[in-house]
């Protein structure tokens, strides 16, 4: 498999966990939300833009989509994290950021 088949999945997988979070909801997920002054529905809507953007991510033909939906989404997720200085957990989100980028790029 080819760079530009894998890291489509990888990206599809990484927004497919975060939509379940969100959906699911646990208390942690809640108290950030809550502690960053969101409210209960931007989390709902969060985790259905993930899953919308893993399965536009699986579609070859709508692959650019689910990449640009998935980069808005950590474009908020970035956001969060730098206002909140939780400098520490930017790493991750800032390489499935590279990712997007990459298969928008068409790597």
């Amino acid at each position: 498999m080819t760079a530009a088949a894998i890291l489509p999945l990888v990206l599809a997988a990484a927004m497919a966990v975060g939509a379940g979070l969100n959906l699911a909801a646990p208390g942690f997920i809640r108290a950030e939300f809550d502690r960053w002054g969101y409210p209960a529905w931007l989390r709902i809507a969060v985790g259905l833009a993930e899953a919308l953007a893993a399965v536009l991510l699986l579609v070859p033909a709508a692959r650019g989509a689910g990449a640009a939906l998935a980069l808005a989404v950590l474009a908020g997720v970035v956001g969060t994290l730098a206002r909140d200085r939780a400098w520490l957990r930017l790493e991750y989100p800032i390489v499935l950021v590279i990712l997007a980028l990459l298969i928008l790029r068409g790597v």
